[in-house]
């Protein structure tokens, strides 16, 4: 699904955008990725991990926007990509259908910047005219900052999966499962 473009004020005077991922975005969308595995340990693979070509990262962004319960947003600045969250179905089976997944990563200079909450709301809002009635999450449980968000949006924590990654160095990090009824 395709959403507005809209401007957002950020707290250090800078303005980044707001819209949908399109095809197009594919090269720096690969970018982004490579960037933002790096950044922190908290997402589920590694830079090396992430090896989708340019035309197979388009073609997962074009059925995103193609899809009407779907939603992928962006944030850029200064034509970079420096967020992207979306919402997507659980599945396509009937007893799935009210379940929709909810992602987010923001790169780590644009922490606290009220990016992830602009995010958070366009993608409420999604969820709620789309028909879903509940949003689920998974997110590594020493991961404050993002648990916190998840909490402030009305999530709750209604599991934990002990040792839900493993590290290169052998140690692991358990994960919460998340979710917020609509």
């Amino acid at each position: 699904m395709k959403m507005t473009a809209e401007t957002l004020p950020l707290p250090n005077g800078k303005t980044c955008v707001l819209r949908s991922a399109e095809p197009e975005d594919a090269a720096r969308m690969i970018a982004y990725m490579k960037v933002m595995l790096g950044e922190t340990p908290y997402l589920l693979r590694s830079p090396e991990e992430f090896d989708y070509t340019e035309e197979q990262e388009a073609e997962v962004l074009r059925r995103r926007r193609d899809d009407p319960r779907v939603l992928m947003i962006l944030a850029e600045l200064g034509g970079d990509i420096i967020a992207v969250s979306d919402i997507a179905p659980m599945g396509s089976k009937a007893r799935t259908l009210h379940r929709a997944a909810l992602g987010m990563s923001v790169r780590q200079a644009y922490w606290r910047q009220g990016i992830a909450s602009a995010m958070m709301e366009h993608l409420i809002g999604h969820a709620r005219q789309n028909g879903f009635e509940q949003l689920e999450l998974e997110v590594v449980a020493s991961n404050r900052r993002a648990v916190n968000l998840y909490l402030k949006y009305g999530f709750q924590v209604y599991g934990t999966r002990p040792h839900g990654m493993k590290y290169p160095d052998g140690s692991y990090a358990d994960d919460y499962l998340m979710r917020r009824a609509l």
